[in-house]
């Protein structure tokens, strides 16, 4: 059948089904865990969603590198849909910042009537947190480097700080984690403790998976798969990044600093 748009029309895949069942099958996955402590469920949807994904974006790659499907206006769909993206996850994350800001402006009489609750003893903000800042900005800088040296040819450039920003990411990781292993609260303590491990934990998801697709654009550029004309996937995880790094930015502020 003639094509008559510029548009690439992709073929039949399994791949979108199989990752929203997987997507959903992790979500049940998590549930089990947290409340049986039972880790089988939640490997075996993860590992799924690892497979599906990895395909889906064989294909992708292959359709865009080897097919050149991927024309201006292709790219351009590309760029309004990560836009659109990263807006909705800027509402999901407002939704966090609104429960928290609510309950720290009118406090229950079951918290004691103080923010943070009686028995809570929330992180020091010049600590960890504080660390944690300076790398998550670093690593903005490092990406933002990374780009201007693929713009200009400089791949070598490219690739040292395109790893530098992948150890970042990962070295951010840790502390949060380590962060979680010292708090003197769990997530059950109290509302307090709910709203911090719900807006850190998602956000240090979103480092992870930030972290990962960085590290595939790391893995392309030893390839020599990317290219100033040809960076569309590059340029969408450097704007998932920023993101992360201005999100991080008002959790600090909100969470951390305010209210301390």
């Amino acid at each position: 059948m003639k094509k008559f748009n510029p548009f690439h029309l992709v073929d039949l895949s399994p791949w979108p089904i199989l990752t929203s069942f997987s997507f959903l099958s992790f979500a049940l996955g998590v549930i089990i865990m947290v409340r049986s402590f039972d880790c089988s469920y939640f490997l075996f949807s993860l590992l799924l969603l690892l497979f599906s994904s990895f395909l889906w974006g064989r294909d992708v790659h292959r359709e865009g590198c080897y097919e050149g499907n991927h024309n201006f206006e292709v790219t351009t769909g590309f760029k309004i849909g990560m836009i659109l993206f990263i807006l909705s996850e800027c509402f999901f994350f407002l939704g966090m910042f609104w429960g928290y800001l609510h309950l720290a402006e009118a406090p229950a009489l079951e918290i004691g009537g103080v923010w943070p609750p009686l028995g809570v003893t929330p992180f020091d903000p010049k600590g960890i947190p504080f660390l944690n800042t300076i790398l998550l900005v670093s690593s903005g800088v490092s990406v933002t480097w990374t780009h201007h040296a693929m713009e200009n040819g400089e791949f070598d450039s490219s690739m040292i700080s395109l790893f530098l920003t992948v150890l970042l990411g990962a070295t951010f990781t840790s502390f949060q984690l380590l962060e979680y292993y010292v708090a003197s609260f769990t997530f059950s303590c109290s509302c307090y403790s709910s709203v911090y491990f719900m807006g850190t934990g998602f956000h240090g998801l979103h480092v992870l998976i930030g972290s990962v697709l960085l590290l595939i654009c790391l893995v392309r550029f030893s390839f020599l798969t990317i290219s100033p004309l040809h960076s569309i996937g590059f340029e969408c995880s450097v704007w998932y990044w920023h993101f992360v790094d201005i999100v991080w930015f008002c959790l600090y502020l909100i969470f951390y600093w305010w209210g301390v």
